[in-house]
């Protein structure tokens, strides 16, 4: 499944094309599921009426899982090295977010952002160290806090989580959640050593 942003599709801003497709050859796509073709069928079942068979099978999915986790999760990180602020955004907002940071940069705030490139595996790992530096979060979507919850997931109660979103219709801006984030800084009192 591919989670994408809405305003990505919307085509608001300039973009780049990569080199046009060759389609009499087209690239290889092994995970396409289109017969057997020379190679053993790959079935698809989520039903398996032997108990011992059932859990071996819940044990093999648990250690998937975790290469996936270990190996997939993948995260940006934007002028965390000193944040005492960290920005947790996705997709369109984390762009906005970035312009928001550089406006609270240039008034001295020490603010960075984490974006999760991928949202699943959720980049957990990667939010729980950045608790280390900072114990102040604060989510920022384009929705009503969908990832709110991974990143407070995320961080099990080591960090302060705040959101600010807005759900759809008016795109906010950089100077916008810059505000938001000099709003939450000097009331979290994070400009004092």
């Amino acid at each position: 499944m591919i989670l994408a942003d809405g305003m990505m599709s919307q085509m608001m801003e300039p973009v780049i094309f990569p080199d046009p497709i060759n389609l009499s050859e087209p690239p290889s796509k092994p995970w396409v599921l289109n017969g057997a073709k020379g190679r053993p069928g790959r079935i698809i079942k989520s039903l398996i009426l032997n108990a011992v068979a059932m859990e071996e099978h819940n044990w093999k999915l648990a250690r998937k899982y975790e290469i996936i986790s270990r190996e997939i999760a993948c995260e940006e990180t934007y002028m965390t090295e000193d944040a005492r602020l960290v920005v947790v955004a996705h997709g369109t907002a984390a762009r906005i977010a970035k312009g928001g940071i550089k406006r609270a940069r240039e008034m001295g705030l020490k603010v960075g952002l984490l974006r999760p490139v991928t949202l699943w595996p959720f980049p957990d790992h990667a939010i729980r160290e950045m608790s280390r530096l900072t114990k102040e979060f604060l989510v920022f979507e384009m929705n009503t806090g969908q990832m709110l919850e991974d990143v407070k997931l995320s961080l099990e109660g080591r960090s302060n989580v705040h959101f600010y979103g807005r759900p759809g219709g008016i795109i906010p801006t950089p100077d916008e959640i810059g505000r938001a984030i000099s709003r939450l800084y000097y009331r979290r009192h994070l400009e004092e050593d």
